[in-house]
């Protein structure tokens, strides 16, 4: 299965029309000015359809895209309850922000891993992510400077109408280009309908060595303990569900667009996030072990995520290209293992409502 975002294009500003006949220099410019005008109508409609003002910014919450119906066995809940002795201590000093977590993994073994960031590193990063509405305004300034230009350059080279077209089209191609390049590389996709929404694969697949750290402090914990690939999924798992606060992402913050996601490093430093924002997170983290094939999953106001390996008897899983992922739910604060996921996350997959599945990786 594709993901759901293969092949989605922004539409295209309509082309500007075509002069017929012969006239002298006067009227060919009345023509090509009232060309002009249509031209810049019909690129002002598509801004306001396209860059200056986006259909809209869906929180991956909201599953969109490529569906499949759900089907798997009723999840049974084993465990909904952290121990005692999660904790978090994030403290910035001297340029420098330091943040530790703390949890018991469902071994009931203590874990504890820390991360140091500089605010010069993470102000470069967070500045990776989301986009302003200035920076919006400033693609449709360069492009309308761009149209105004060319206009002049044919009046003065009396320029064939078929010529304007051609470099007016050229400027709105640049243009769309400009803006999807934005927008991909501040971690959005675009969506049917010119809706954006976070790129949850495109933001895994950025951070996995930014969260390297917190993947070599559980695999000591995990060599030290002698664990299996269940108990070092069950150790992320825990950690990010109850170490990490719940808090559901504003869209906007500080005139900066989101997506509802914190970037992972973000959510580090906050050590908070919702249902992507956290799946995210421990996706980024488990992918540093190199043989970990993880899916994300959308479900109608909800994400959680998937792991491939063959479902313990009552284990919750989905399949995807033939093969079988176990299910697990980041978002917490419950206290879930691997194959179990919260009661109203299994009565809808058990609903068979539509989901949307894509596939995690780090290239």
């Amino acid at each position: 299965m594709a993901s759901p975002h293969t092949d989605q294009r922004v539409p295209a500003p309509t082309g500007t029309g075509r002069a017929q006949g012969h006239a002298s220099p006067s009227l060919w410019g009345a023509l090509a000015l009232c060309s002009l005008v249509a031209c810049s109508i019909l690129v002002l409609l598509a801004e306001a359809r396209l860059g200056g003002a986006p259909g809209g910014v869906l929180q991956r919450g909201d599953a969109s895209g490529e569906s499949r119906p759900a089907g798997w066995p009723t999840p049974q809940r084993r465990t909904t309850q952290a121990s005692a002795g999660q904790f978090q201590r994030i403290e910035e000093k001297n340029g420098q922000i330091s943040a530790q977590f703390g949890c018991r993994n469902f071994n009931n073994d203590a874990l504890a891993v820390s991360y140091t960031i500089s605010t010069r590193d993470l102000a470069a990063y967070q500045q990776e992510y989301g986009y302003t509405q200035s920076e919006l305004d400033a693609l449709n300034l360069w492009q309308k400077k761009a149209l105004d230009e060319a206009y002049r350059t044919a009046v003065q080279n009396h320029l064939k109408q078929e010529e304007l077209n051609r470099v007016g089209a050229a400027i709105k191609a640049d243009y769309r280009a400009r803006y999807r390049a934005l927008l991909v590389a501040r971690g959005f996709a675009i969506l049917p309908g010119n809706v954006l929404a976070a790129d949850i694969p495109g933001i895994v697949r950025r951070n996995v060595k930014h969260l390297k750290p917190f993947a070599l402090a559980l695999g000591k914990t995990a060599d030290s303990n002698g664990y299996d690939s269940s108990e070092i999924i069950g150790a992320a798992l825990s950690l990010v569900q109850t170490a990490f606060l719940y808090e559901n992402v504003p869209l906007l913050i500080n005139g900066r667009q989101t997506g509802g996601v914190y970037p992972p490093l973000e959510a580090v430093v906050k050590g908070k996030g919702d249902c992507d924002t956290k799946s995210a997170l421990l996706a980024s983290v488990l992918l540093n072990w190199s043989k970990m094939k993880l899916v994300g999953i959308g479900v109608p106001d909800h994400y959680l995520m998937a792991v491939l390996r063959n479902p313990a008897k009552g284990d919750a899983f989905v399949e995807y290209q033939g093969l079988r992922y176990v299910l697990m739910e980041p978002a917490g604060p419950a206290w879930l293992p691997l194959g179990v996921v919260g009661p109203a996350t299994g009565a809808l997959l058990n609903s068979g409502t539509a989901l949307s599945i894509e596939p995690f990786t780090t290239n």
